[in-house]
């Protein structure tokens, strides 16, 4: 489950797309984007992310390769796979997540370091940087939940605590990350129906639980 600019995207486990748009607090029906299937074949699949910023999916596979496809929302089609350029990514034991930004693929590892590969092209990135940042999720009650959400990381931990680290610099320019502060008063997926999936929207934690519902919790 991913978010959008104004939809949020289920990928399956049959590689099938699908997406619910959203609009003034409200989420409409599902809708296919018909096209191959993702992350079904080949080498298996490490991390599926959303790069929103270029409309598409993004496959990272247990080589380290990045594999993507283009969503078009409007004819509602997901295009075929093709290969994005550039060395390894995440390919390493202790690679926890990637995140799609506006100009990279950003890997957080299981020191809490973020290191960036920045893209030369829509097509082709390069090497790894580390970004300077105090660590992040390693410290504290455990992270059950780490997402980036605009300029920040987002930081869930198993106690339902929302803690963030502000991005005081670009991604495409080494940047950082300042030391974490409380994002929310609220306690998130801990009660009530298990969640299935927890994703940032805009300023808000929105809450899949195993019933299909979706609730939201505002970020300060």
């Amino acid at each position: 489950v991913f978010p959008a600019k104004n939809h949020i995207v289920v990928v399956n486990d049959n590689g099938e797309v699908w997406a619910h748009p959203v609009a003034h607090g409200s989420i409409g029906g599902a809708f296919q984007l018909p096209g191959p299937a993702v992350a079904v074949h080949g080498v298996p699949p490490k991390f599926v992310t959303l790069d929103k910023h270029h409309s598409r999916i993004l496959v990272i596979n247990a080589s380290g390769e990045v594999w993507a496809h283009d969503l078009d929302f409007n004819s509602h089609h997901t295009g075929n796979a093709y290969h994005v350029q550039g060395p390894a990514v995440g390919h390493a034991s202790h690679d926890l997540e990637i995140y799609a930004t506006k100009h990279g693929l950003a890997v957080r590892n299981a020191n809490g370091e973020i290191w960036v590969h920045h893209y030369v092209n829509r097509n082709a990135y390069g090497g790894a940087s580390k970004m300077n940042s105090p660590a992040i999720a390693v410290h504290g009650v455990p992270a059950r939940y780490v997402f980036k959400s605009n300029r920040r990381v987002i930081v869930v931990n198993t106690s339902g605590e929302v803690w963030a680290h502000q991005r005081t610099a670009g991604w495409d320019h080494g940047g950082n990350f300042a030391g974490a502060y409380k994002a929310s008063n609220d306690a998130v997926a801990v009660g009530g129906v298990p969640a299935k999936a927890v994703v940032p929207w805009k300023n808000y934690i929105l809450v899949i639980n195993q019933a299909g519902e979706v609730w939201a919790h505002t970020l300060h």
